[in-house]
Formats: structure tokens, C-alpha cells, sequence
């Protein structure tokens, strides 16, 4: 494995460009960015470190509705974590779905040890519903093993949701500038309100999936993204709501821009029930200059 690099820029414009940005101008630069994300990291391989905790309590329903919704409920949560770590190779495979990519993950150890088997329990995915939905389904319920109580996949490849085809199925709004890792970046604020993109949730044998909404950082030096944000919220009763939050951070490599974190937490109103965290390494690919 090579190891990463950081010298590689996939688009250099003047300072002077960001005097007073325009929206369609980082919208555009977001679908070029996209556009050639969807071109290298079919090469892409990394070694991928997921560090969990996670704490999951009892829900007793009382009482439902007509329709079999929550009307009435308790629930108890404990109050220590459990933790895991789990160490895979981590790749891209394409989908039928066009401009699509899923994360592929051959787990080497799980604490140490090598993966057993065990019933999957809930997990979570990123991407257009499809017929690879089965097969993506059974790739997380061989990562999500008995000792993981809320794995996550497909967050990786978020960026490829706001190609310039896509990017109808949303609403942007230029919401400032922040620092991120002391570089500046240029803020959009986005919101899901069409297509077939969404954060699909598996509970046992159900699937659920919702929209969602963030924020997409771009660097002010030359408008690639650093980071992109994603929250979703679900009402389970009057009294309970289910809240998802990820973070992905994003870095140039001499193999084009590379996942470099990824943060999700899950939270119970404002309880939180899981925190994945996956950091990537070693990183290996098509050295590739737009």
C-alpha cells in the first residue's frame, strides 16, 4: 500500500473568485467535483478503522394506532457503552444505478479477532433505491456482526449525490464561510426535496427511508469539498424521535479526491445511542489528474 498524500489540487482558481461568490458558480464547481470523484475511485482502495460505541435500551410499546404507529411508549437506556473496533479492506463497486458506486468491505478483525458469524441486527445505507438494494443488504449484514450493534456503509461515497443531474433534487443556499483545519471554506446549506436518493434504515426485517438535509463545505482556495454533512429525523411516537447525523471529510490524493473520515451518530431524542467512526489509510489507486 501507498501511503496517502495530500499535494494533489483538483481545481486551482484565483483568489480574487471568491470576492463575492455566486451560488451557480459553487454549484457547478460541486458537479465537476462529483463528476470526476464518479471517474477515479473505481481504482480506489484503502484500509478502513471503525471505532464504535454504542448503547441500546428497551422500547415497550403500550399502545398503537390504527395504522400500527406508536401512540404511547417507554423507554430505558443504559447508561455505559459498548465499544468495538474493526479493521477492513475497503473498496468501490459500481451498481446498475447510474453514477452510483457502493462501499465494499472485506473485514479482517473485529476486536482483534477474526469475523464470525452472527445475526445482523440494524444498519443503516446511503444511496438510490435500486435492485442492488438485496445484495447491498447482505454485504452489511456481514459487516454488521453480533457484536455491532449499528453499523453504517455507503456514507463514503456521498459526494456523488450532488452531481450536476442531481443536483434538481435538492435546494442550496450559500450559508457563509467557516475554518476548517485553519483553511477557509465556503458553506452550502442543501435539502433533499425530490428523487430517489435517501438514507435507507434496516430494523430486523423492515427498511426504512428518509430524506435528508446538511451542509457542504468547499475549500475558498479552489472549491473542492472538505466536508459534507447529513441528518435525518424520524417522529417514532409523540414522545420519541429518531435523529441520524454524519459528517464526511474529504481529501485531495495523487488518486483524486479520497474519503478521509467519517463520523455518524444516531441519537434518541437527545440521547445517543451510536457513534461510528471510521478513519482511512494506506491509501492505493490510479494516480489520476482530472
Amino acid at each position: 500500500m501507498r501511503p496517502l498524500a495530500v499535494a494533489a489540487v483538483l481545481f486551482l482558481l484565483p483568489a480574487s473568485a471568491f470576492a463575492q461568490p455566486e451560488l451557480n458558480d459553487l454549484l457547478d464547481a460541486l458537479g465537476r467535483s462529483a463528476a470526476i470523484f464518479s471517474r477515479s475511485i473505481p481504482a480506489l482502495t484503502a484500509r478502513e478503522t471503525l471505532s464504535q460505541r454504542s448503547r441500546f435500551g428497551d422500547l415497550a410499546v403500550r399502545k398503537r394506532g390504527r395504522n400500527r404507529e406508536i401512540k404511547d411508549a417507554s423507554f430505558t437506556l443504559p447508561d455505559d457503552f459498548e465499544g468495538h473496533e474493526v479493521v477492513s479492506e475497503y473498496s468501490f463497486s459500481k451498481p446498475g444505478a447510474p453514477e452510483g458506486f457502493h462501499e465494499v468491505r472485506h473485514i479482517l478483525t473485529i476486536d482483534t479477532l477474526s469475523p464470525g458469524d452472527g445475526p445482523a441486527r440494524h444498519f443503516l445505507t446511503l444511496g438510490v433505491q435500486s435492485p442492488e438494494d438485496d445484495a447491498k443488504k447482505r454485504v452489511l449484514e456481514e459487516f454488521d456482526q453480533s457484536q455491532l450493534q449499528g453499523a453504517v456503509a455507503d456514507f463514503g461515497p456521498l459526494l456523488l449525490l450532488f452531481t450536476k443531474t442531481r443536483q434538481a433534487g435538492y435546494t442550496f443556499d450559500l450559508s457563509g464561510r467557516q475554518v476548517l483545519h485553519d483553511e477557509p471554506v465556503l458553506v452550502l446549506r442543501y435539502r433533499q426535496i425530490s428523487g430517489s436518493d435517501a438514507v435507507a434504515e434496516f430494523r430486523e426485517r423492515t427498511e426504512t427511508r428518509h430524506r435528508f438535509d446538511g451542509e457542504i463545505w468547499l475549500r475558498e482556495s479552489n472549491l473542492v469539498p472538505a466536508r459534507i454533512t447529513l441528518r435525518t429525523e424520524e417522529a417514532l411516537s409523540r414522545k420519541f424521535t429518531l435523529r441520524n447525523e454524519a459528517g464526511i471529510d474529504y481529501l485531495p490524493t495523487v488518486y483524486g479526491l479520497a474519503p478521509a473520515t467519517v463520523i455518524h451518530r444516531q441519537y434518541l431524542n437527545q440521547d445517543l445511542l451510536v457513534e461510528n467512526q471510521f478513519t482511512y489509510s494506506d491509501y492505493n489507486g490510479r494516480t489520476f489528474l482530472p
